[in-house]
């Protein structure tokens, strides 16, 4: 709006003085004098409009100019102490780097020289407040009105009033002129009419000047376009006078024209007449052209040279605005670093859709991953729930490129209004535990035998190929080298002949029900010895499968016998010289049907692999404290047996040499790892051939009195062993379900056998 009433004006007025002032070269008298005072006024108009025009460009030229300049400073202000403070940051960090090198000897300048690196950091997190203060006031300066535009106004309302004043001084001396011309009867008739209406016209104008001046005394001027806007108003009511007056003379000179043509065509030949005016009129139309031509080519330039003007003060504004928006963002960090370009992205991305600015300060390597320290000073207070909406976490996971299973996490520090981010990129390296660091935290392999020598009554537990039948069968072994071979050792196997058997002893049943029978002699003799006090043989019973004979018996038959049979051998085993391994996968005894924690109170109990970390999760008679303490234990030796297996190229669940550990819950005080034995460290030969005669005969003595005792003389020389042809055998009893076969069993091999199977 305000370049079309500008350049309306400004060619308006230029038109409308060119025309009166070549008027006023072509007239005589009276005529020319008003034509000269309309072109002096529309050049006046023209000039004053284009001289206020070129003073409200400079004046907002160097508003604009000025705002520039001080943006400028206070950046070059602002890098060079920001530079300044980083080099001595940097130059702080590589002193404390070169100290810790020797950290005991450097420890106090350590300590001074990270306080001083603190203080830089707060004196640069101070630099970066108060330089932001400075950035909002030059805003405010953009966004608040400055009145340098206003007085720039007001001056304009004087301009325009004194040019007014000027206008109305030129009408009343017109005014005057015409007066006196029509008072002293100095013109001719026919001029009087003519006179009375210009006089009229001119009154008129006077008197909307007076109120014009009235008017814009009181006008509200918000613009310069409301001045150009009034100014053209007033013109073109004055222009309007002018082409009246325009229209007026036409009439009088086509009248002239008409009389003197009548009299040139009486006084000279039509022709010669023609070609005067021809000629005349050509002089004056080629003169109104050439100035027309000159006003043209200087307006061009003129509106050229605005047009540049105001291009250059677009850019100046653009240029401005842009960098205010840079001033805007969050500072970043430089450099091409992956950990440098992750927080510079991370910054940007809250700041273009949330708002909040985030300065980047500094990052830092870690162990499993990197840190980013922001500055949060644009954005005080800002919380967790702000930072993190919805699924952010999420996305900054995938910024970051964080370990799967972890998501970044916020730590804020308000004191100093900072927030750091931190991001886990890789596991912890593991760190490898020497052996003597092991050993102080489980019982050795070395040890073993001596720490399980005086156990009675042990409950063994492990998942499927934990290893618990050669564990067992290693306890067993080394409970009885303790006692030299002295006593007899029953086991009850119900997985007889799987792939899984790794027992190398005697048998005494291999079926589930031979478990019951089993448990049910246990049982009986424990009553016969308590009824019969004396010096009895040790013997050591070997129970596999518990777990699954209690629930095979509960679902074919719906009782429990085979489990209270349990619970009563395990109360009274220890008083009557007997021992008893009951063998299971489970350790949570609660899931066996019908028993409960406290039933095992009263046997040790011994939790290999997994099963002492779940027994340990479970546990209700150990202290959180001592929870917490024993589980990082076994994290630790977990960690170390799998190490050393993965060294080794050792299979856990195939190889007898893995390496295996076990918990060990005592029947008082704290549970305690173990190192496991090899499967076959212990063999049963070499431990029971001592003594094993004698103990069979004295257990032999007491439960079948009437039996038929087994002397060395009741061995069959003819007889040999269907399985390693060894001739030492003996006598085992009579088939139970026949009375009538005879049974016996190989002292080499251990392996059992009847008359049928005998090889002659």
């Amino acid at each position: 709006m305000f370049k079309h009433v500008y350049f309306g004006l400004v060619l308006g007025s230029t038109l409308l003085g060119a025309v009166g002032l070549v008027q006023s070269f072509h007239t005589q008298g009276l005529t020319q004098k008003i034509a000269g005072v309309i072109g002096i006024g529309g050049a006046a108009t023209a000039l004053t409009t284009l001289a206020l025009g070129i003073a409200y460009n400079n004046q907002n030229t160097d508003l604009e100019r000025e705002f520039k300049d001080k943006l400028e400073d206070n950046n070059k202000l602002k890098d060079r102490e920001l530079t300044g403070l980083k080099l001595q940051i940097d130059e702080l960090k590589s002193r404390i780097k070169v100290l810790e090198i020797d950290k005991e000897t450097n420890l106090k300048q350590i300590s001074d020289l990270q306080e001083k690196l603190n203080a830089k950091a707060e004196e640069y997190l101070k630099i970066i407040s108060t330089k932001d203060i400075k950035i909002k006031a030059l805003q405010d300066v953009v966004d608040t009105r400055d009145t340098r535009i206003e007085d720039f106004l007001e001056k304009s309302r004087e301009y325009t009033s004194t040019f007014f004043s000027k206008r109305y001084d030129d009408l009343d001396n017109l005014h005057r002129m015409l007066q006196r011309a029509l008072d002293e009867n100095t013109i001719s008739p026919e001029m009087k009419e003519s006179f009375i209406v210009r006089i009229g016209d001119i009154r008129n104008l006077k008197e909307e000047l007076i109120d014009a001046l009235k008017e814009i005394k009181d006008l509200k001027i918000t613009s310069f376009n409301d001045v150009l806007a009034y100014i053209f108003k007033f013109d073109n009511k004055f222009l309007n006078v002018k082409t009246r007056w325009k229209d007026v003379k036409v009439r009088e000179f086509k009248s002239e024209n008409e009389t003197l043509r009548t009299s040139l065509e009486a006084s000279i030949p039509k022709s010669d007449a023609r070609a005067r005016i021809r000629g005349a009129m050509d002089e004056v139309d080629e003169r109104i052209t050439e100035k027309y031509e000159a006003l043209l080519l200087n307006n061009n330039s003129i509106h050229s040279q605005l047009l540049d003007l105001l291009e250059q003060r677009n850019l100046v504004i653009d240029d401005l605005t842009k960098q205010n928006e840079e001033l805007q963002k969050p500072l970043l960090a430089t450099g091409k670093s992956d950990y440098a370009q992750v927080a510079n992205r991370i910054a940007m991305y809250y700041y273009e859709n949330y708002g909040y600015r985030l300065d980047v300060i500094q990052w830092e390597e870690s162990e499993t991953g990197y840190s980013v320290l922001y500055a949060t000073r644009r954005n005080p207070g800002l919380t967790e729930t702000e930072l993190l909406p919805h699924n952010t976490r999420e996305q900054l996971a995938a910024f970051t490129n964080s370990l799967q299973g972890t998501l970044p996490k916020f730590t804020f520090n308000y004191q100093h209004s900072t927030v750091t981010l931190e991001v886990i990129l890789r596991k912890p390296a593991k760190k490898e535990q020497a052996k003597g660091d092991i050993d102080k935290i489980w019982v050795p392999v070395e040890k073993f035998e001596n720490y399980v020598k005086n156990w009675e009554r042990v409950r063994i537990t492990a998942g499927s190929t934990g290893g618990k039948s050669p564990t067992a069968k290693n306890l067993a072994l080394a409970i009885m080298k303790q006692r030299k071979g002295q006593g007899e050792i029953k086991l009850y196997d119900p997985q007889d002949g799987s792939k899984k058997d790794y027992w190398d002893m005697p048998k005494y049943g291999t079926t589930h029900a031979d478990n019951v029978t089993g448990m049910e002699e246990l049982c009986d003799l424990l009553d016969q010895r308590s009824k019969s006090k004396g010096d009895h043989p040790f013997v050591l019973y070997i129970f596999d499968e518990v777990d699954s004979t209690i629930a095979q018996e509960r679902e074919n038959n719906g009782y429990y016998y085979f489990r209270d049979k349990v619970t009563y051998s395990l109360k009274q085993a220890s008083h009557q010289n007997i021992g008893a391994i009951y063998i299971g996968q489970a350790c949570d005894a609660s899931t066996i049907p019908g028993m409960s924690w406290s039933d095992w109170n009263n046997a040790v109990q011994l939790h290999i692999g997994a099963n002492a970390g779940i027994w340990l999760d479970k546990a209700k008679t150990v202290t959180p404290e001592d929870k917490t303490k024993l589980l990082e234990q076994y994290r630790k030796i977990q960690e170390y047996c799998d190490r050393k297996n993965e060294e080794l190229g050792l299979d856990i669940f195939t190889d007898p040499g893995a390496y295996r550990f076990a918990l060990a819950v005592p029947l008082t005080g704290l549970p305690k790892f173990i190192q496991l034995p090899d499967f076959d460290t212990y063999d049963y030969y070499d431990v029971m051939t001592v003594a094993v005669a004698t103990h069979n005969e004295l257990i032999s003595s007491v439960i079948e009195p009437i039996q038929e005792k087994v002397l060395s003389s009741d061995a069959l020389l003819s007889v040999k062993c269907p399985h390693c042809d060894s001739t030492k055998n003996k006598k085992n009893g009579k088939d139970k379900a026949t009375k009538s076969i005879q049974l016996y069993k190989c002292s080499d091999c251990g392996k059992g056998f009847s008359d049928n199977e005998v090889i002659s």
